[in-house]
C-alpha cells in the first residue's frame, strides 16, 4: 500500500520521487509525450496554427494509482494575428495537501522565422493546518520554425522558472532547459525532447504523432532516466476535441487521463 505525502516542498508518490511543481501537466497530451514535466500541445496543434479565436479546455489525471491522488487543470487561451494570450491553471495532489499553479503565457506568432515567448507563474503549496507557501517564477522561450523540402523544421529552447521570488526557496522548485527538435509534415511529426537542470540530470524523450483519420490523432512517447512510455488518442467532434492518455513507467507507475478541448471557432467550423 503506497503512502503520498505532500509537505516540504516534495511530492512522493509510488516508484517516482520528484521536486516540487515538477509534475506540471498530466493532461492526454502530455502523457502520449512521456512530458509530465513540460506543458504539453494539442495533439491538434499543426492544424490549429494561425487560426484565430478563443481555446480552451479541461483534463482530470488519476496519478500513479493512488487513491484521491489527481490533478485536475484548465486553460483558456485568445489567439490573435500577432500573437496569443493563455493561461493554465492546475492543482495536484490528495484531500488536505496540494500544490497549486496558475501559469501566464504571452507568445508571439505569425510569418517570422523566430518567435519569443514570456511566462509568468503562481506556485503555491497548501497543506491543511499549515500557513499557505508559494512564490512566483518567471520563464522565456524561443522558437524557430524552417520549411524544408516535404518537412518543417521546429526547433524550441527555453529558460524555465530562471527567475524566482524568495517564497520559492523552501520548496525546492528548480530551473531547467527545455529543449527540442520536431520534423513536421502534414499532421504528422517526429520530435526529440530533453530537459536538463541545475544538477545535470537529464530526461531524453522520443514522441510520435500519427493521424489516423482526418478527425483523429494518435500519439506515441518513449522516454528515459526514468523510463516510461506513453499513449494518447485525441478525436475532433462535431466542436469539440475529445482525448485520452496514459503513461506507464517501467518502475510501475501508471498515470492516466481524460480531457475536453474547445479549438478556436475558426478551426472547428473548418474556415
Amino acid at each position: 500500500m503506497a503512502v503520498v505525502t505532500l509537505g516540504a516542498g516534495l511530492l512522493v508518490v509510488p516508484h517516482a520521487a520528484r521536486a516540487a511543481f515538477e509534475l506540471r501537466d498530466a493532461s492526454p497530451a502530455a502523457l502520449g509525450a512521456v512530458s509530465i514535466d513540460l506543458e504539453s500541445e494539442s495533439l491538434f496543434d499543426a492544424g490549429d496554427r494561425g487560426r484565430r479565436g478563443i481555446r480552451s479546455g479541461a483534463s482530470h489525471a488519476s496519478l500513479y494509482q493512488v487513491d484521491g491522488l489527481v490533478q485536475d487543470r484548465a486553460w483558456l487561451g485568445i489567439e490573435g494575428r500577432r500573437g496569443s494570450v493563455s493561461l493554465v491553471c492546475a492543482r495536484v495532489g490528495v484531500p488536505g495537501a496540494a500544490e497549486s499553479s496558475a501559469r501566464l503565457t504571452l507568445r508571439e506568432s505569425g510569418a517570422g522565422v523566430v518567435a519569443l515567448e514570456l511566462d509568468a507563474e503562481r506556485l503555491d503549496l497548501m497543506l491543511d493546518g499549515e500557513p499557505r507557501e508559494g512564490g512566483w517564477a518567471l520563464g522565456g522561450a524561443a522558437r524557430a520554425r524552417v520549411s524544408l523540402p516535404r518537412v518543417d523544421l521546429e526547433v524550441a529552447v527555453a529558460a524555465d522558472r530562471v527567475l524566482q521570488s524568495g517564497g520559492l526557496d523552501r520548496l525546492d522548485v528548480p530551473p531547467s532547459v527545455p529543449f527540442a527538435i520536431r520534423l513536421r509534415s502534414g499532421g504528422a511529426a517526429a520530435a526529440w525532447v530533453d530537459r536538463w537542470d541545475g544538477t545535470g540530470r537529464q530526461s531524453p524523450r522520443i514522441v510520435l504523432d500519427v493521424p489516423v483519420t482526418g478527425a483523429a490523432v494518435l500519439r506515441l512517447g518513449r522516454g528515459e532516466s526514468p523510463g516510461r512510455i506513453g499513449a494518447a488518442l485525441a478525436v475532433r467532434w462535431r466542436r469539440m476535441e475529445v482525448s485520452a492518455g496514459r503513461m506507464d513507467q517501467s518502475a510501475g507507475g501508471v498515470i492516466t487521463a481524460v480531457a475536453v478541448r474547445l479549438p478556436p471557432l475558426a478551426a472547428r467550423e473548418g474556415r
